[in-house]
């Protein structure tokens, strides 16, 4: 299972980009995620966005991508859970 998420632009326009975006993985079952852990990180990785977003001054342009992905060390038996997530948040000149 797998999700990601980018947007680019002023703070507000990456808000409202995001904010659709973020609302694909976190859909009713089954559109979205079917893991309740994953989406669970999910959530928060857009509360992370945001909390990181409301320390610029909101006229700044900002380049954002988040994605992740869950696996099993044991796939046959859904054991060991595992996920990775990658954040990046980048100012824009």
């Amino acid at each position: 299972m797998s999700w990601s998420v980018s947007a680019s632009g002023t703070i507000p326009e990456v808000r409202g980009k995001l904010s659709e975006q973020f609302n694909m993985p976190l859909a009713d079952k089954p559109a979205g995620l079917a893991d309740d852990e994953e989406r669970e990180t999910v959530r928060r990785t857009h509360e992370l966005i945001e909390q990181i977003l409301a320390t610029y001054d909101q006229g700044k342009k900002v380049s954002i991508s988040a994605c992740g992905s869950m696996g099993f060390a044991n796939w046959d038996l859904k054991s060991g859970a595992y996920q990775n997530v990658n954040l990046s948040v980048s100012l824009q000149e």
